[in-house]
């Protein structure tokens, strides 16, 4: 049987205008792709394979969200990162990035200790606007080029620049609040939520 070579875009196109099956040849297309993108956001291969098995039943279930100005492989990273995202939360796990990602980690050392830094960072990460932080995980840790990156977000470069920009301002917002929250005091004060500020921080998209 020959493989279908219908583009991401046209199977999901294809499934939403009623063809059933085309959403299960682009799962099966594109497994192996997040599987990878699952083990780059955590170290624990069980929860990457959950996220992973999360993730396709969530393609399903939201195809109807997909908007056709956005690449398919756009909008499945981020399923991928929520279904990461969440697994960790709900198995309270602290999130880590895998050890291969240890060198792509260098722009951020400044907002904190490097080993403080792998704890944190995914959770930092969480708190930001998609698209932001798309941009930040594509070149931070998964070390894509700004083009490359731009190029799987169906975006110009000097988009992904501004959005990688926006995003550290944010993230140095949040760890920056967060460790003046720890050093505070061991009152109230240390609970609180960050968040807040760095959903301010949206400005422009």
């Amino acid at each position: 049987m020959s493989a279908d070579v219908r583009s991401d875009e046209e199977l999901m196109h294809a499934y939403l205008a009623g063809e059933k099956n085309a959403i299960a040849i682009l799962l099966q297309r594109r497994r192996d792709w997040m599987w990878s993108v699952a083990r780059k956001t955590v170290r624990d291969a069980a929860i990457a394979e959950d996220a992973v098995q999360e993730a396709m039943t969530a393609v399903f279930r939201k195809a109807h969200t997909f908007r056709s100005e956005s690449k398919v492989t756009t909008w499945m990273y981020m399923i991928v990162q929520n279904a990461c995202i969440d697994l960790l939360r709900k198995e309270s796990v602290r999130p880590q990035l895998s050890d291969s990602d240890d060198e792509g980690i260098h722009d951020t050392t400044s907002f904190a200790d490097q080993s403080d830094t792998k704890v944190i960072i995914t959770q930092a990460l969480a708190t930001l606007p998609e698209d932001q932080r798309l941009a930040l995980t594509m070149t931070i840790i998964e070390g894509y080029s700004i083009d490359e990156a731009a190029a799987i977000a169906g975006v110009a470069p000097g988009t992904i620049k501004s959005r990688c920009s926006r995003g550290k301002e944010a993230l140095a917002a949040y760890l920056g609040e967060r460790e003046s929250g720890s050093s505070g005091s061991s009152g109230s004060s240390g609970n609180q939520k960050p968040v807040q500020s760095v959903k301010e921080e949206k400005g422009g998209q």
